[in-house]
């Protein structure tokens, strides 16, 4: 009876530790952590400036929200802003503002597009990277999720810029 007891008592703790040291489905750290993933300089910067630019809602005008269901990566947003006119990431006096008679531009990063035109006949779009960072930044006060549309306030030579960010 005594040698029967001590059997299961045996055998209950071998299965117990057995099934107590199995590997868990997934590491820890994933389970409760996003894993670790390295972005570039310019998603930094997109931040950056997002913090240092100042709400100006008066920046731009007639922001319509086209579908809040859409999701973009905010890395993608953030380098999708600072690709248009070519790319005007850095810190070079060049990069700071669109240059050139551009009348049309884009940029793109993973799904996020950006797309400009300026509204006027003749006009070329003409604005620095803290004007657009504050006009991005006040339609997405606007619309705080999705893709949207509005116009840049005096972001051309005459007139204003109408610009969209869209899914591609």
């Amino acid at each position: 009876m005594f040698s029967h007891r001590l059997l299961l008592l045996f055998i209950l703790l071998a299965l117990t530790s057995t099934l107590c040291l199995a590997a868990p489905p997934q590491p820890w750290y994933e389970k409760y952590h996003q894993r670790r993933v390295t972005v570039p300089q310019s998603y930094y910067e997109g931040l950056w400036l997002r913090r240092q630019t100042p709400l100006k809602l008066n920046a731009v005008r007639d922001v319509v929200c086209i579908d809040p269901n859409v999701r973009f990566l905010l890395f993608d947003e953030y380098a999708a802003s600072l690709a248009i006119c070519g790319g005007i990431a850095g810190g070079a006096a060049t990069t700071t503002r669109c240059g050139g008679n551009l009348s049309e531009t884009a940029g793109r990063s993973g799904r996020a597009a950006f797309g400009l035109r300026a509204l006027a006949a003749g006009a070329a779009i003409n604005v620095s990277k803290d004007a657009w960072a504050a006009c991005v930044s006040a339609a997405r006060e606007t619309c705080p999720q999705g893709s949207f549309s509005g116009v840049c306030v005096g972001a051309a030579t005459v007139g204003d810029v109408e610009f969209r960010l869209e899914s591609v």
